[in-house]
């Protein structure tokens, strides 16, 4: 469940790929998770304030807080998503809450929430592994097939309610179907995952 006006609780699900015409599509890692099927120089990692390595899977219990965290080895763009164990996807960042936007210069940390932001993160239910996915790009990203915001929403509501939907969204946004549309080129966008479980 999601709470938006101080708290935004996590949850978690898994993500498969479609493939897409014309470019290598996006793939799936063992853990379901949308990677880049090409060698890029740029870099992105996640990790949670329980596992510092971004390796493990530590373990949350339901209200307590989390925070995640990114860094990147070049100037870009960050985009952060929950993934819930039912298939739905909490969108992270960006927000209308997070001041200074979802730009990220090469070497910063960024936390979210930080001091002085206007939320919170508590992990909610269900309980189950959990996937933080983040998303990087050199190039700001459309995320219109995606994720929507509604009037006085801070947090944009994915669209996509399946693994599959996400997935297919995601390839979408990195290689549009629209001919007018330039693709994201292979070399300008990767991603990188951080696991936890949920429990009682």
């Amino acid at each position: 469940m999601k709470k938006l006006l101080t708290t935004l609780t996590l949850s978690t699900a898994a993500l498969s790929s479609v493939l897409a015409p014309a470019f290598a599509a996006p793939v799936i890692s063992a853990q379901s998770i949308i990677v880049n099927p090409v060698q890029t120089t740029l870099t992105a990692k996640v990790w949670v304030n329980k596992d510092p390595s971004g390796t493990q899977t530590p373990n949350y219990r339901v209200g307590e807080p989390i925070t995640l965290y990114t860094s990147v080895n070049e100037n870009s763009y960050v985009y952060l998503f929950n993934v819930n164990p039912d298939g739905t996807t909490d969108q992270i960042l960006p927000n209308r809450y997070k001041t200074g936007g979802n730009y990220v210069r090469a070497g910063q940390t960024r936390a979210f929430p930080t001091t002085g932001d206007q939320f919170t993160y508590t992990v909610g239910g269900p309980t189950g592994l959990n996937r933080v996915l983040v998303v990087t790009s050199r190039r700001q990203l459309n995320l219109s097939e995606l994720s929507t915001y509604t009037q006085g929403q801070a947090f944009a509501t994915v669209k996509p309610q399946t693994s599959q939907g996400l997935a297919q969204a995601l390839s979408i946004v990195v290689n549009p179907v629209n001919p007018v549309a330039q693709p994201v080129p292979q070399t300008d966008w990767q991603s990188d995952t951080a696991f936890y479980n949920v429990t009682y």
